[in-house]
């Protein structure tokens, strides 16, 4: 087998699961390539067990000392023993004053980074992992010009643009809270340390909506579940619940759909709010039933799920469905809890921007899905990046 940099780095994974993908990109922003194995391969789980004695994937070695998963991958990078292991000099980017800090690596970040290093702008991307929620979506119709593509594949080729550039770039270390300061402002990480920057773009993004219910956390990965992409496969021909008429939804239905699964399609509005087009889909699946003007009241099961029982929202009737796994698919919940009230936001936590993404604080814009425009799709967030990206380099001047 042929060292790739003189480093053998082996990745056990499989297509699905969201931390390989994550692993993935990592390894790829570090500059390294690697030999991936997919688990669903004849022989390569057993392999993988006798190798690190974990069933769990991604596993990663590295000259063949075992790494571990993606979060083992993460902790060596920011003790420093990963750059050690792959033999390269970390860079200290805190002794220096940006130009632009960007907080966050989906679209809308590494879009403002591409457009702010075409400006000649000195800037910083800080993201604890790349591609957002897009790395999880498999698949992509919507994206001009990267027709039936899925996202950890677009996130590559951004992340491959934008290495076309002289972008410093932190990954695997998260923004713990931002100090805007008369001038100057700084982002202070998860490690303490302190990065300073003219200018900030906070890009980053959004994640899953909880129902709020007791048993959904005492049951989540025992039936519960926040990504049918990711984990829907367990229950492939079993009887699911899928709670969201929106496009995550109604996508997540379609998918357990063609696994085989009886799915029971839940919505608390009259109206499936998705996509005619879905909703059409939606329709001809005979594996989909529709409760509409429906809410879950109560999850039930103990050591694992084992049913929910649904109210009527105009005659409160309630029905118990016994189902092997809930799928919660009720849209999102803006990632701007580390900023502690810095910047204004809305009832969602959505940061508040006005049409050239500043937010009411001198020197800070948003952009993206953490912010409160109105549609949250890939190709908007990387719009608003770029806009972003541009009113800074105005005011830069």
């Amino acid at each position: 087998m042929n060292k790739v940099n003189n480093i053998n780095i082996e990745v056990y994974s499989k297509k699905w699961c969201p931390y390989c993908r994550k692993a993935k990109a990592f390894l790829k922003s570090k500059g390294f390539s690697f030999f991936e194995y997919d688990v669903g391969e004849e022989g390569r789980l057993a392999e993988m067990e006798e190798r690190t004695g974990k069933k769990s994937v991604p596993q990663i070695l590295i000259d063949d000392y075992h790494v571990g998963g993606y979060n083992d991958l993460i902790e060596m990078e920011n003790s420093g023993r990963l750059n050690e292991l792959l033999g390269i000099k970390g860079n200290d980017y805190s002794q220096r004053l940006w130009e632009l800090i960007i907080v966050g690596a989906g679209p809308a970040g590494l879009n403002a980074a591409l457009y702010a290093a075409r400006k000649g702008i000195e800037v910083l991307l800080l993201t604890e992992d790349l591609g957002g929620q897009v790395i999880d979506t498999n698949g992509i119709d919507n994206y001009i010009g990267k027709r039936e593509t899925n996202g950890s594949q677009l996130i590559n080729d951004f992340w491959e643009h934008i290495q076309q550039y002289d972008i410093a770039t932190i990954v695997g270390e998260k923004a713990n809270e931002i100090k805007a300061m008369q001038g100057e402002h700084r982002v202070i990480s998860n490690n303490n340390r302190e990065y300073k920057a003219r200018t900030i773009i906070i890009a980053s993004g959004a994640q899953k909506r909880h129902l709020g219910m007791k048993q959904e956390y005492v049951l989540t990965g025992r039936g519960v579940h926040y990504c049918a992409v990711c984990d829907g496969y367990l229950y492939a021909g079993r009887p699911v619940a899928v709670v969201g008429g929106g496009n995550s939804g109604l996508e997540a239905s379609l998918d357990l759909a063609k696994m085989d699964c009886d799915v029971s399609l839940i919505e608390i509005q009259n109206e499936l709010m998705g996509d005619q087009y879905l909703q059409e889909q939606i329709e001809k699946n005979d594996n989909i039933r529709v409760y509409k003007g429906t809410q879950v009241k109560k999850i039930k099961g103990e050591e694992k799920l084992e049913s929910v029982v649904i109210k009527d929202n105009k005659t409160a009737e309630e029905k118990e469905l016994s189902i092997d796994a809930l799928f919660i698919e009720i849209g999102l919940v803006a990632n701007s809890d580390f900023l502690n009230g810095m910047v204004g936001t809305n009832e969602r936590k959505e940061i508040i921007i006005n049409e050239n993404n500043e937010t009411d604080v001198e020197g800070i814009w948003a952009a993206g899905d953490v912010t409160n425009i109105k549609d949250k799709q890939i190709i908007i967030a990387a719009a608003e990046g770029a806009k972003a990206a541009l009113r800074v380099n105005e005011y830069l001047k």
